[in-house]
Order: C-alpha cells, then structure tokens, then sequence
C-alpha cells in the first residue's frame, strides 16, 4: 500500500476475498488528466490497472483504489453535460423517476456525483429544490454558477449529517454516476444502484 493507492483483498460487492485476476493492463495515469503542453514528455504518475472477476458473486472490478482526491480533484475534466447521448439519457430518467414516484412539489432532489448538475438541472426545471454533493471543485463552482446548488465534498455518513438540519431529508436521491468502484467504505451493504432513494 502507498499513500496514493491500495490494493483491494476483498469485492467491492460481496466481500469474498476469491478474486481472479483477468485483465492486467499497463499502469496508467488517472484518466480525463490531461497535461499543458510543457509537461508533454514528462512523467506522470501511474497506478495499476487490473480487472479483478469475483468467483463468488460475478462482479467485475478494478483491483486497486486510487486516492479519491487524485482522481477527482487534481484536474478532473468530464462534464456530463458534453454529451448529447448522456443528456438524452438524464432527460429519460428524469421523465421517468417523475412519472413512477410520487415527489412532493417542495421535494428535495439530491444528486450524489452530480458532476455539472446536467440531471439536476431538469429537476429544477419541474420545480423542484435540487442539491448536487460532488467531490470535483472545478466542475462544482461551474454547476453553482449555472444555477445548480451543489457543494463540494465526498459523500459520506459525516457530510450527510453535517448538511441533513440545513437542507432536510431529500424526498429522492440519485448516484446515477457512482459506481462500485467510487463508493466510501461506509457503506456497509456494498450493493451500487442508480435506482432512486425515496423517503
């Protein structure tokens, strides 16, 4: 184990510790990190990448964790709302997450990972209150700016309590762009949904 990344024993899913190696890539630096034009040529950090098949629940995995903070808050560039085919895909689950569930007209939405608020932004749209928790500042003070509360931080129990008196318990909560492989040690089942919470 470094400071910067460490090797996961166990699935991220399951917990069994029968993992099977079956990809073995060339380390790579972290991706969407693109480098200014003097850096071009220079070294950059690399981390393992390695694709891990559980034996017990068949779930397929990286087999390292890098630290969040690399990945996602050290020139972080995807924003959600570059592509037209994820747009066209937020503007259907939107439609249908409204349509299935009953969200009270003054309903908190949040979004977990919500990046540039692009899914937020159609709630807002049907006049709902929206709150987006993202760890990428960049891309955070761009949502806030275009009109998307959104705080910067990584999701967790202490961040959920911390903002819980301020905004009140969301009526539905999405991580439509969190997978296994982002979710904190906290979470406790370690099953990944993008299916909504309602309360």
């Amino acid at each position: 184990m470094t400071p910067e990344f460490y090797k996961k024993e166990e699935c991220r899913l399951c917990g069994s510790r029968a993992l099977e190696l079956v990809i073995e890539l060339a380390p790579t630096p972290p991706g969407n990190h693109f480098v200014s034009a003097d850096k071009v040529g220079f070294p950059q950090a690399r981390y393992p990448l390695e694709v891990y098949f559980c034996v017990d629940c068949h779930h397929v995995q990286l087999g390292h964790v890098v630290d969040p903070q690399i990945l996602y808050q050290k020139n972080y560039s995807y924003v959600s709302g570059t592509s037209p085919i994820f747009v066209a895909h937020l503007k259907e689950y939107a439609s249908e997450m409204l349509s299935r569930f009953p969200i009270p007209k003054d309903g908190l939405v949040l979004d977990i990972g919500s990046n540039d608020g692009t899914a937020l932004s159609l709630f807002k749209a049907a006049g709902y209150k929206v709150l987006g928790i993202d760890p990428a500042i960049e891309i955070v003070r761009s949502a806030n700016e275009n009109g998307i509360q959104t705080l910067s931080e990584f999701f967790d129990l202490e961040v959920a309590r911390k903002y819980s008196p301020e905004f009140g318990k969301a009526a539905l909560t999405s991580w439509l762009t969190v997978s296994s492989m982002r979710l904190p040690e906290w979470i406790t089942g370690r099953t990944v949904s993008s299916t909504p919470v309602l309360r």
